[in-house]
């Protein structure tokens, strides 16, 4: 109850409780107790003993084509795809077949027109 004409006001009380409880949080983490538990939590949760979890080999292929049409090398893009099951397929276009600097690279012939590339991955779980 608060009686303003009678000088009762909460706000002293307010202050002085606000003021208790901060300073107990801000000592609550220098307080020996409090350092014992939360050790206490670290040793228990290091401690617990994790459930095996089975062992598997998944194997997935992914596909990687590269189409060198003709030209000088001002067209290029690449599409991906990720298949449901959780391979991938890249289609990569670059029409640099014509390309002096490409064709030193081959040793003086041109690049083949379509380039696969499977990949294998496999995630092994012990």
């Amino acid at each position: 109850l608060e009686v303003p004409g009678l000088g009762l006001t909460k706000s002293k009380s307010v202050r002085e409780t606000e003021a208790a409880l901060n300073d107990a949080l801000v000592a609550f983490e220098d307080n020996p107790a409090a350092k014992a538990k939360i050790a206490s939590e670290v040793k228990k949760t290091a401690a617990k003993e994790r459930a095996p979890t089975e062992r598997s080999v998944d194997a997935k292929v992914d596909l990687v084509a590269m189409i060198r049409p003709d030209g000088y090398g001002n067209l290029q893009g690449f599409v991906g795809y990720q298949t449901p099951w959780g391979s991938q397929v890249t289609v990569g276009v670059q029409n640099d077949a014509d390309s002096p600097e490409v064709i030193g690279q081959f040793g003086g012939v041109r690049p083949p027109f379509l380039r696969v590339q499977p990949k294998l991955k496999l995630d092994v779980e012990l």
